[in-house]
Order: structure tokens, then C-alpha cells, then sequence
């Protein structure tokens, strides 16, 4: 990673609009807590979970690639998703746990744990962000992975790590609104150099734990189809924020990756058509309709083809499909869908 990229990753919270425009709603709703009494502390019970779960989103988001989806009310929410907010309770233990080391042993003594933190948080959330797993997140095994396959750059966010912790405890030196607006712009800026960091290890469905027996098949089905869910779940998180880019990608890229592939096509398909619009479905199936034409299923292309026109009857294959849908109805002697095909 080139200094350019280190200092650009640094900065994506003041460049980018996605991170820099929440991050300022952040801001006021904090500047609020500050200065409301009793109101202030319970805003400040709804502005916590959606600063460390909008952080979680943006490493993850970067780590892939993407654009960090736009933050909602459902940010604002202590549940669902509840592995985003994981970091919390991970940041408390570990500054009480430098705390106590200070306090037993003597202020020097604290570099132990702070050395500690600064390698094991930031390795700690990128497998989080990973793995979705609070349990992964904790796990030597995945923890020791992740550094392997990414250690010759890693390095960076835990000296970043440390720079902002020195600059953390000088801002408490200014005013408060001040400190506080620089306190929201270090966590931004530490999970987008992060994500930028682990972004070229194409690290997201790797990290794992070792299993201890052979699952059996009953077992690796459900497993399959967790993950197919989990998968499914996040990139329904994209699309309705109108980045149907980014989720679909999420979703091509995990199928690329699935051990029974055909069947995730159908799968994934055949889950989007409970969703309310109809509109990702149908782009979905186009992608599903190519697929199957270029391997030669030309009698489940048409029953793909027929349904989707039953939910919209405008639905059409991609363009450099149409001629091969086309002569996929004929093989099946469907006639009025060869015909109609043609005429786009």
C-alpha cells in the first residue's frame, strides 16, 4: 500500500460523502447529549449503537470495496445486526483492563496492554467484520489467520491505532464540541484505513474457525444455509439503500464461491421473491437467465423466462442474451415467447 493510499484512506471520512455527511448527524445529535439534561442521555442511549454499528458498516463496506451503505433509522436500534456493536463492550474491557494494569503496577506498566490493544482490536474487528462472528472475533485460531495473510501491512493500523489513542487523550484539552467532533473523526478514520488495509487480501468468507470433528451432512446443509441467508440479509441491507450495486455484488461473489452454485442461484432467486419490490428479483434473474444459457439449460432458462413475466410481463433477458433465450424457446417449441422476444 502506497503512502497516497494510506493518507487517502485516512481521510475518506472528510472526502467521501457517505461517511462525512452521517458523521456531521452524529456530531449534532452528540453536541445535543451535551447540552439536553435528561433528554441528552437518552439520545445518547440511541446515538451509540448507530456510531459503532455505521463504524462496523464502513469496514466492511471498504474491506469489499464498496460504498458504505447511507445510515437509517434501523442504525438507531440496540437490536438486530447485533455483532456491528460488538466493538463497545471490546473497547470497555480493554481500557479497563489497561486501566487496572496501570493502576496495580504503575503507569509504565500500562504500555503492556495498550501494546496488546493496538494488535489485537484492529485484528479483532477486521475478523468481525469479516466473519460477522462476535465468537470468531474472540478466536486465536481466526485471529492468527487474518494476521498471516495480511501482516506485512497490518502493521499500520496499529501504529495508527496507538497515534490516535496519544491524540485522543490531547483532545480532551479543548472544547468539548471540538474534542467530540475529533473523537467521531479518529474512529471513522481508524475503520476506513482498516478496511482499506485488508481490501487487496480478499479476506470475507475465509476467516473461520478450524472445525473440531467432520460435519456431517444434515450439518453442512444447515450450514449452507445460514450462510446463504447471512449473505442474503446483508445484501438486502444494500440494496434497500439504494446501492443494489453493491449487494448484488455481495451475493455474485459468495455464489461464485458456493460449493453447489446451481443450486444457490435457484435458491437466492427463490428467496427475492418473497421481498416487497419486485424490481432487485428481476434484475437477479436476469443475471439467473445468463447463466443458465451459457450452459445450455435452455428448458429451465423458459420456465425461468415464463415466470418472471407472470410478475412482470415486460421482464426481457439481458441484451447479449436475447438471441440465445430466443432459441432456447424454440427448442422448446414456445412459439409466442420466441416471437415476442423477438420484437425487442
Amino acid at each position: 500500500m502506497k503512502p497516497a493510499d494510506i493518507l487517502r484512506a485516512i481521510a475518506f471520512p472528510l472526502i467521501d460523502a457517505s461517511v462525512f455527511v452521517p458523521l456531521l448527524v452524529f456530531w449534532l445529535l452528540l453536541l445535543i447529549v451535551m447540552w439536553a439534561g435528561l433528554f441528552g442521555l437518552w439520545l445518547l442511549v440511541l446515538v451509540i449503537p448507530a456510531v459503532v454499528r455505521f463504524q462496523m458498516i464502513v469496514l466492511e463496506a471498504l474491506g469489499r470495496g464498496v460504498t458504505p451503505a447511507t445510515p437509517d433509522i434501523g442504525f438507531f436500534n440496540w437490536f438486530g445486526n447485533a455483532w456491528t456493536l460488538f466493538p463497545a463492550p471490546l473497547i470497555v474491557l480493554l481500557v479497563w483492563g489497561t486501566k487496572s494494569v496501570a493502576a496495580s503496577f504503575g503507569t509504565a506498566s500500562a504500555i503492556i496492554p495498550v501494546l496488546f490493544a493496538s494488535v489485537f482490536f484492529p485484528a479483532s474487528i477486521a475478523v468481525l467484520a469479516i466473519t460477522q462472528s462476535p465468537l470468531q472475533s474472540l478466536n486465536p485460531a481466526a485471529i492468527f489467520s487474518l494476521l498471516s495473510r495480511c501482516g506485512r501491512t497490518f502493521w499500520i493500523a496499529s501504529l495508527y491505532l496507538l497515534l490516535l489513542a496519544w491524540l485522543s487523550v490531547e483532545a480532551t484539552t479543548l472544547p468539548g464540541a471540538i474534542a467530540c467532533f475529533l473523537w467521531l473523526l479518529y474512529g471513522f478514520s481508524f475503520v476506513a484505513l482498516l478496511g482499506r488495509l485488508i481490501e487487496p487480501f480478499e479476506l470475507f468468507d475465509q476467516v473461520s474457525i478450524p472445525e473440531p470433528v467432520e460435519k456431517t451432512a444434515e450439518a453442512s446443509a444447515a450450514e449452507l444455509e445460514n450462510d446463504r441467508t447471512r449473505v442474503l440479509n446483508h445484501a438486502y441491507g444494500f440494496i434497500s439503500r439504494d446501492n443494489r450495486a453493491g449487494g448484488f455484488r455481495h451475493i455474485f461473489d459468495w455464489i461464485n464461491e458456493d460449493p453447489e452454485p446451481v443450486a444457490a442461484w435457484a435458491w437466492f432467486f427463490d428467496r427475492m421473491l418473497a421481498w416487497e419490490s419486485p424490481a432487485p428479483v428481476l434484475y437477479f434473474a436476469q443475471h439467473y437467465l445468463h447463466e443458465q444459457l451459457q450452459h445450455g439449460e435452455q428448458v429451465a432458462a423458459v420456465k425461468l423466462i415464463m415466470r418472471c413475466r407472470m410478475i412482470d410481463e415486460r421482464f426481457r433477458p439481458l441484451e447479449e442474451d436475447n438471441a440465445a433465450a430466443i432459441a432456447a424457446a424454440e427448442a422448446v417449441s414456445n412459439d409466442d415467447l420466441a416471437a415476442d422476444l423477438r420484437r425487442i
